[in-house]
């Protein structure tokens, strides 16, 4: 499962992970903090070798 560290993501800033994901997974939430929808999430890691300050990992 996909899951975001809190107190490494800035949120302060359009998550460039929201286009990169080819299912549409990832979305913003009101707090600026990236949400996983693991329903739709196929674990394909993208995400996760491509978040710029490495937030994102496999749990």
């Amino acid at each position: 499962m996909i899951k975001v560290n809190r107190n490494v993501c800035p949120h302060d800033h359009v998550c460039p992970l929201i286009r990169l994901c080819p299912v549409g997974a990832i979305s913003q939430g009101e707090d600026g903090y990236p949400i996983i929808d693991h329903e739709k999430c196929i674990d394909c890691g993208k995400c996760v070798r491509s978040c710029p300050m490495k937030a994102v990992s496999r749990s």
